[in-house]
């Protein structure tokens, strides 16, 4: 983890509510698939804390992109930056998807909620990468949200790709979960590994189907932060206690993940804060 600034290179709109920043940085710095980074404008008043990004892309290690929905204070102060404008950096933090290369018999299944394709663009890459075959089911409210959500930037990786919108503008209409059901129902889950980073109530109910058909399951949470780094301690969530007596029901996002094992994570508990 380092603190440091970064230069603005680019800061697109995609659609309108979702853009995407690509700063430079001095040094190079190691990014890992599910790492995040803490970004503030720099010198600026409001907001004070910093906020919290998935890492949506490394062109090279000097150069990162982080795409955002624009839905509060910090996103909005981050939506009015400009090339050449500067920002703090607090990286790389979080821990990253496993990935372990596999033979042909192994699947991974990819899940992705609106701004949590964020999170799995990468992940989808070092797959490639590692010779795992790979699908990705990405759903989103409508067309506008799913392209914003960088869909082109998952289409060109030529992975099977089955895509949901909630209103049926894109895809089949639904939720992403309902594809994704019937895919494991098809398969051997025993010989699948799901991924997922959405919304909550997607993330519960994947693992819940996952776990259904014995599929291993691995999610990557979001929640509120305020330093990124384990001090605060206002990211926690619930998890199941693996022994008897066993203190600390509660872990860091921001530290013991933001990836986790679905099975780890007491979903009614903790999804009360979310």
């Amino acid at each position: 983890m380092i603190e440091t600034i970064g230069t603005v290179f680019r800061n697109d709109e995609i659609t309108p509510g979702y853009k995407k920043l690509t700063l430079r940085f001095v040094e190079g710095i190691s990014i890992r698939a599910g790492q995040f980074a803490m970004l503030r404008p720099r010198n600026a008043y409001e907001p004070l804390l910093r906020r919290a990004l998935a890492v949506y892309r490394a062109d090279d290690s000097r150069r990162l992109s982080f795409l955002y929905q624009i839905l509060g204070r910090g996103t909005a102060a981050l939506a009015c930056l400009k090339p050449g404008d500067q920002v703090e950096a607090l990286l790389p933090l979080g821990n990253p998807w496993p990935v372990d290369a596999a033979g042909s018999s192994e699947l991974a299944v990819v899940v992705a909620g609106g701004v949590g394709s964020a999170s799995v663009l990468m992940l989808c890459e070092e797959l490639i990468d590692a010779g795992v075959q790979t699908e990705v089911f990405f759903g989103a409210a409508s067309e506008n949200a799913a392209i914003g959500c960088g869909l082109d930037d998952f289409r060109a990786m030529q992975l099977p790709l089955i895509i949901t919108t909630v209103d049926g503008s894109l895809g089949e209409r639904g939720l992403v979960t309902t594809p994704f059901s019937r895919r494991l129902a098809a398969i051997d889950g025993s010989r699948s590994r799901v991924y997922s980073c959405g919304p909550w109530a997607m993330m519960k109910a994947v693992a819940e189907i996952a776990n259904e058909h014995g599929a291993g399951c691995l999610v990557s949470l979001e929640a509120p932060m305020g330093c990124g780094f384990g001090v605060c301690v206002g990211c926690v969530v619930a998890v199941e206690r693996k022994e008897a007596g066993e203190y600390g029901a509660y872990k860091r996002v921001c530290v013991d993940g933001p990836v986790f094992a679905a099975d780890e994570i007491r979903w009614d508990v903790a999804g009360m804060s979310h």
